[in-house]
């Protein structure tokens, strides 16, 4: 077998090794996200109208992130408040928010996003607990297994290319 075909067969093998790395290690996180989270997609919104999201907070001492994301940019409200209804966290913004705070008591938390504009939109919204997300930084480690999945595919797919060349060039030399 000659050496471009080598190169191709080891570009294959670390291809197939970084996207096996990648899903071992993206599970888990997809899980525990999916377990800790309350996710909303595609809720229209109109003019002068509110959305909401329920989380319960199991452990007041984790933080608890606030995404919202809308489609267009409309000047918008977001009030978290604690299960007594007191205010946690209230913020304006258009299009994107993402913050996090440490509510001072377990139980029921209700984000209220409200449309302050005068166009509708759709917004999304992710309200709990982030993996590696923490108050004022996110712990990389805990996603490091999924960026050397993605670096090794990357090195696999250099390889195969590699390969490829060192076939054609191989072959032009008959």
């Amino acid at each position: 077998m000659k050496r471009g075909y080598y190169v191709l067969i080891g570009g294959a093998a670390l291809f197939a090794i970084g996207i096996a790395l990648t899903v071992v290690w993206a599970l888990p996180i997809a899980e525990q996200l999916q377990k800790d989270t309350t996710i909303l997609q595609e809720v229209s919104l109109a003019a002068g109208r509110s959305a909401s999201a329920e989380f319960n907070v199991a452990d007041p001492e984790r933080t608890l992130s606030v995404v919202v994301s809308a489609r267009n940019s409309v000047p918008m409200t977001a009030v978290l408040a604690g299960p007594d209804g007191s205010e946690v966290l209230s913020k304006e913004f258009s299009e994107t928010l993402a913050e996090g705070t440490v509510p001072a008591q377990a139980g029921s938390h209700r984000l209220t996003v409200t449309n302050n504009g005068g166009t509708d939109t759709s917004i999304d919204i992710v309200l709990g607990y982030i993996p590696g997300v923490g108050q004022d930084n996110v712990n990389t480690e805990m996603f490091s297994g999924v960026i050397a999945g993605v670096g090794t595919v990357i090195a696999g797919i250099m390889a195969m290319i590699a390969g490829v060349v060192v076939v054609v060039l191989d072959r032009r030399k008959k």
